[in-house]
């Protein structure tokens, strides 16, 4: 079609006119192919995400609590050869907005699928980190049509496991003394990492300096509020598979998540901390693709 156009441009304009109208027509056409990379969400909050490689099959990548979109940089470079790769920053962390009062884990969930209404995107592989697991969990309830499947990386470990009150105080001061104040020996003492310590140790603290914090606090307590009055409920509603990557941190109760999915499955990263993306990445990379292969047949 664009060579048809470009004789009748040829046949009728003069040289000077011609080289013009060509420009504009190359100008739109890059306009065109730009990826978007930041939509507003369902109330206004802008989302900021990559938006890399192409593909009949998006995976779509969610960070954890106090993360941002980079951890899965080498996910991004990885399977955006062959798929299509969204990794999103949620509001609160990183490019994201956090000018909303709403920090739930439905929440969350509106926002990933917004992004996928907006981009109209088909065949999504939802992989949810730590927190991200009910984040996607409550996404697919919202778009299940879109969805063929769902990756829990080191999260929901124990779908029937209730905080009390007390433990929840406890876990949220923990938590925010290590973001506000981060070192080497709460790192590694926290479980996060295994490996390549001294540059992990380095980039999650560069990851937390000049955080705003906006809505972290509020978003553990929603986070825990979820687990403890729907988790149980929300996944049971979930029609995809669910299959899960996760380190030995904690043990994974296969049972009980078959209780609620039957089909559940739960790959285990041995030597390996709570990033397991980071400490295993090839590893990592060689199950999530597995994880791809078997959504894509079913």
């Amino acid at each position: 079609m664009r060579q048809v156009i470009r004789y009748i441009i040829m046949k009728q304009f003069s040289p000077l006119l011609l080289v013009l109208i060509i420009s504009v027509i190359h100008l739109v056409s890059c306009c065109k192919s730009e990826p978007v990379t930041s939509i507003d969400s369902f109330d206004g909050v802008k989302l900021d995400f990559d938006n890399a490689g192409n593909g009949d099959i998006t995976i779509l990548l969610v960070h954890g609590w106090s993360n941002v979109r980079s951890i899965w940089n080498d996910q991004i470079a990885y399977f955006s050869k062959n798929y299509r790769v969204i990794a999103v920053d949620l509001p609160g962390f990183g490019k994201s907005g956090n000018n909303r009062s709403d920090w739930t884990i439905p929440a969350y969930g509106k926002d990933i699928s917004t992004i996928i209404k907006e981009l109209d995107l088909n065949n999504v592989v939802l992989v949810g980190f730590s927190l991200g697991g009910p984040v996607v969990i409550e996404a697919c309830r919202y778009v299940p049509d879109k969805i063929i499947g769902m990756v829990m990386v080191d999260a929901l470990q124990d779908v029937e496991l209730k905080y009390t009150t007390a433990e929840a105080h406890y876990i949220d001061s923990v938590m925010m003394d290590i973001v506000s104040n981060p070192t080497r020996e709460k790192i590694i003492q926290g479980g996060f990492i295994k490996k390549n310590i001294d540059a992990s140790v380095q980039r999650i603290i560069s990851l937390l300096n000049g955080a705003s914090h906006t809505g972290w606090m509020e978003s553990l307590q929603g986070y825990k509020k979820w687990q403890n009055e729907d988790c149980i409920n929300s996944i049971k509603a979930v029609k995809a598979p669910i299959i899960a990557i996760n380190s030995e941190i904690k043990p994974t109760n296969v049972e009980a998540f078959r209780r609620y999915v039957p089909g559940f499955q739960a790959y285990i990263i041995k030597d390996a901390g709570h990033l397991v993306m980071w400490d295993k990445p090839d590893e990592f990379n060689r199950l999530l693709e597995e994880c791809i292969q078997k959504f894509n047949v079913e």
